[in-house]
C-alpha cells in the first residue's frame, strides 16, 4: 500500500523539477559564441594611395575621303601592275607598265596636259619641278625647264625602270595622283588589261581622314591617350579643351584603318558607333578614402578630418569602386587616419560657406 502512494509522488516530483529546468532555461539567454557577436562600425579608417588617370568613355566617328578614280593617259597593254589594295601607293614610284613602259604615279599642284621639255614654260612645268625637289631630285624651281629639271626627270623616270629617258615628260609617262599618296580601294586594271587613254587605272576613296568625338565635361587638365580598336595615340590639351576633339595624325589613321575592329564597324549595318577611351597620359597620384570620410562638399572642394576635429581642405578628383579619389589643397598637408560617418558632425568645413 505504501509503495502505491510513494510512486506517483516520486513521479510528481520529478515533473515539477522538469518544468523547472525548462523554465530557467528560457529565462537565461544563452551567450553568444566568439564571432558571432555583431560587428561595430570604425570610426575611423586609415587612407591608402591610388593611381588616378580619369579614363573616360566616348563614341567614336569617322570622317572619310570622297571615291575618285586614277586614270591613265597612255594606250596599250598593261604588262605589270604594282597596285594592291590597300597599300599605299606613293608620288615618284611607278605604278604599272604598259607594253613595258612604266607608269609613274605623280602628285603635282598642276596635271601634266602635255608633253613638256627644254625651254617650256608654265604653271605646269612649276609644279613639276616642286615635285621633284620634293621627292629629292634636280629642278630649277622658277617655272622654266632647264637642264636642272631635264637632269631631274631622266633620274625619276630612271628610278622608275624607264631604260631610255629622253628628258621629256608628258601624260603618257605618269598616272595623276591628287594627294602624294593614294590608297587603293580596287585596282580596275589588271595584266593583260588593254587600255585607252583616259581609262580608269584605279578606284580611290573611303580613306579615314579624321576621328571626331564628344569631349567629355570637367575633364582633369592635363595630356591624354585617346585608344580605339587597341590602337593609341597622344593628344594635347587644346584637343581635349574643345568640344568635340578631332583627330587627324595620319600615322593613328592609317594603324586604326588597319585594325580588325574598323573592318568590322564597317561591315556593321547597324551603323552603331564604336567606344575610344580617353585617360591621362600621366596619372595623378591621388588618396582613396570612404565617402563617410567626405564632409562639408561644395562642388570639387570638401574637407576631411583625422580626429573628427582638425578640419583638412581637399579637393574631390573622382571615384573608384565604391571610394572617393582626393587630393590636399595644401602639397605638404599628410593624410594617414580619417575620421568616419557621425565623427565628423562637429567638423566645420571652409569648403562649404565658399563659391
Amino acid at each position: 500500500m505504501k509503495t502505491r502512494i510513494l510512486t506517483p509522488l516520486i513521479l510528481t516530483g520529478l515533473g515539477m523539477l522538469s518544468a523547472g529546468v525548462l523554465v530557467t532555461a528560457l529565462v537565461i539567454p544563452t551567450p553568444t559564441p566568439d564571432g558571432l557577436s555583431a560587428a561595430t562600425s570604425p570610426d575611423t579608417v586609415t587612407a591608402s594611395r591610388q593611381q588616378f588617370d580619369d579614363e573616360r568613355t566616348v563614341e567614336a566617328s569617322f570622317e572619310t575621303s570622297a571615291e575618285q578614280s586614277i586614270t591613265s593617259r597612255t594606250a596599250g597593254t598593261v604588262s605589270e601592275t604594282l597596285c594592291t589594295p590597300g597599300q599605299t601607293i606613293q608620288s615618284g614610284r611607278r605604278l604599272l607598265s604598259v607594253d613595258g613602259k612604266p607608269v609613274i604615279a605623280l602628285h603635282t599642284d598642276t596635271p601634266l596636259y602635255r608633253e613638256i621639255g627644254t625651254g617650256d614654260t608654265g604653271p605646269d612645268v612649276l609644279a613639276l619641278q616642286q615635285e621633284l625637289a620634293r621627292l629629292g631630285y634636280n629642278a630649277e624651281g622658277n617655272g622654266t625647264y632647264g637642264w636642272r629639271t631635264k637632269d631631274g626627270v631622266n633620274k625619276l623616270l630612271s628610278q622608275a625602270g624607264d631604260r631610255n629617258p629622253d628628258g621629256k615628260i608628258g601624260p603618257a609617262d605618269v598616272a595623276w595622283l591628287p594627294q602624294t599618296t593614294a590608297t587603293p580601294t580596287q585596282c580596275t586594271a589588271g595584266l593583260n588589261t588593254s587600255l585607252t587613254d583616259g581609262a580608269e587605272i584605279i578606284k580611290t576613296g573611303g580613306q579615314l581622314t579624321a576621328i571626331t568625338f564628344p569631349t567629355p565635361a570637367n575633364l582633369r587638365e592635363g595630356k591624354r591617350t585617346f585608344t580605339l580598336f587597341g590602337v593609341k595615340t597622344s593628344l594635347d590639351v587644346e584637343t581635349t579643351a574643345k568640344t568635340d576633339g578631332r583627330i587627324s595624325d595620319q600615322k593613328f589613321l592609317d594603324q586604326v584603318q588597319a585594325s580588325d575592329g574598323y573592318k568590322t564597324t564597317l561591315a556593321d549595318q547597324g551603323g552603331k558607333k564604336p567606344t575610344a577611351t580617353l585617360a591621362l597620359e600621366q596619372p595623378i597620384d591621388a588618396i582613396k578614402v570612404p565617402p563617410s570620410a567626405i564632409t562639408g562638399q561644395n562642388g570639387t572642394r570638401a574637407c576631411i578630418s583625422p580626429d573628427g576635429k582638425q578640419a583638412i581642405p581637399v579637393t574631390v578628383i573622382g571615384s573608384a569602386l565604391g571610394a572617393t579619389l582626393i587630393q590636399p589643397e595644401q602639397s605638404d598637408a599628410t593624410i594617414g587616419k580619417v575620421a568616419l560617418g557621425h565623427k565628423l558632425d562637429d567638423i566645420q568645413c571652409p569648403a562649404a560657406t565658399q563659391h
